[in-house]
């Protein structure tokens, strides 16, 4: 049996390798473990993107908050968990906590509070974190700034803008002709394209049989709605001039980014949208194209027929060009600074953007980008005078104008605008013809009488060629 004092000397030993961390001197103090380095804590909460968005009291941001967590050597952390809280008042986060990805980054959308003003969001990640700001929009208030009454120098800035534009025919070609029944009647059909400020547009002409060489003014029929024009709406208008129907040369635009549609073919003009505005170039190009074309067509008895769309560029169009003599206008905008276009920008601003022609353009390129800050009051503002026909009502040639009191399309009070400015001119019959449909809509057809005006206002033409009288009004000088 060992001795009491080997006893000893074992058990240190069999400690020692237990431990593994002893000296072979057993009089060595044994060393404590080693702890492992502590985990690395979020340091720093950046935004990556969404930050000081601009959107109307209420509504959601366009953009959601998109955050970053870095550690102290500024690596990304995965893992972690992020709260988003807005302050009292400035609305809710959806979600409101969420963890980062691989990235590090972590989203939410932010709803913003009731009140206008800067709101605030804080976003934290345990002890790190940031203030993200936003501003809510009084709409009403933008509203009641954006539709005050348009200045002079708006006028003239438009006037300005509309005189440096180049509505030549250039780099005219024919795509297509043929023959064409024109109820009831051969005319010869040609499908022209043209460029337009470097896009390429196309239209159609259509010239009666054997007329002579400089005898037939030019009708231009510029149709409503957003989806182009068909070479048989025409139809139903020359069956409506009836015994005119010989009388005229007749020009089609299509409107860009829109189809010109004959049979199964089909020519689809380039470049954006843009209702009213540049629409009037792309028409007034391709009466060009008519005038330099067709020996038939009398250069200086241009008359206009437009219906809704159709008929607020008519009246643009005869805004801008004095060779214009007519205009035959079924229920078309003239003024959108009147509490009806109001309400059509403040269903927009609010998302809920009425299905009428032109609003989704005017929503997507204008109204949204105002409401978000990208796009200034000021150049808003234009985009108001430069569709606003009634602003310009000195420089129109003779219209006649038709509209039901109960179009739930285009509402009366664009006929009313610019009857007030006409009115405010003296201008009155003969010059200038404004006919309300009591429980009319949005149909030339159903409003009585209004097509055999139409047709024996178009008839001023004729007689006026005939006469060799001028077939424009003087305008008054700019």
């Amino acid at each position: 049996m060992p001795a009491p004092n080997h006893r000893v000397a074992l058990v240190a030993l069999l400690t020692c390798a237990a431990l593994a961390a002893c000296s072979e001197d057993f009089g060595s103090p044994v060393k404590p473990p080693v702890e492992p380095p502590a985990p690395p804590t979020p340091t720093t909460v950046e935004t990556l993107s969404g930050g000081d968005q601009r959107t109307v009291q209420g509504l959601s941001l366009a953009d959601p908050i998109v955050v970053r967590v870095l550690d102290a050597q500024g690596r990304p952390m995965s893992g972690q968990t992020v709260t988003f809280a807005p302050a009292a008042g400035h609305g809710s986060a959806d979600p409101a906590s969420a963890t980062t990805g691989s990235d590090g980054s972590a989203a939410t959308h932010w709803t913003l509070g009731p009140d206008p003003g800067r709101h605030t969001i804080t976003v934290a990640a345990t002890d790190a974190s940031t203030t993200v700001t936003a501003v809510a929009l009084d709409l009403e208030a933008e509203l009641d700034t954006l539709f005050m009454s348009p200045t002079d120098a708006e006028i003239d800035a438009v006037r300005t803008d509309w005189a440096a534009r180049d509505i030549s025919a250039a780099d005219v070609r024919v795509e297509l002709a043929e023959r064409l029944d024109l109820a009831g009647s051969e005319v010869d059909l040609r499908i022209v394209s043209h460029s337009v400020a470097g896009v390429r547009h196309y239209g159609a002409i259509l010239v009666p049989d054997a007329a002579a060489e400089g005898s037939l003014p030019v009708l231009a029929y510029l149709h409503g709605g957003d989806g182009g024009v068909s070479i048989g709406d025409i139809q139903i208008a020359a069956f409506a001039l009836g015994e005119l129907r010989d009388s005229f040369v007749y020009v089609i635009p299509s409107f860009r980014a829109e189809p010109l549609v004959h049979g199964d073919s089909v020519w689809v003009s380039e470049g954006p949208p843009s209702p009213w505005d540049y629409d009037v170039d792309d028409a007034l190009a391709l009466v060009n194209v008519a005038i330099e074309t067709v020996p038939e067509a009398q250069a200086d008895s241009i008359n206009l027929f437009g219906g809704s769309r159709g008929a607020g560029v008519a009246l643009l169009a005869g805004v801008r060009d004095p060779r214009i003599a007519r205009i035959v206008a079924f229920f078309g905008p003239t003024y959108f600074f009147d509490d009806w276009v109001r309400e059509i920008v403040r269903e927009a601003a609010l998302r809920m953007p009425r299905e009428t022609t032109g609003v989704a353009h005017l929503d997507s390129t204008f109204i949204q980008p105002h409401i978000r800050g990208e796009y200034s009051r000021g150049d808003m503002r234009l985009e108001l005078v430069r569709r606003s026909s009634a602003l310009f009502a000195q420089d129109l040639p003779s219209v006649q104008l038709h509209h039901g009191d109960l179009d739930q399309t285009v509402s009366v009070s664009q006929a009313e605008a610019l009857m007030a400015a006409m009115e405010a001119l003296g201008r009155g019959p003969p010059d200038f013809e404004a006919y309300i449909y009591e429980g009319g809509g949005h149909d030339p057809f159903g409003l009585r009488e209004a097509i055999p005006r139409a047709v024996a206002f178009l008839a001023r033409a004729l007689r006026a060629g005939a006469a060799g009288a001028p077939t424009a009004i003087p305008r008054p000088a700019q």
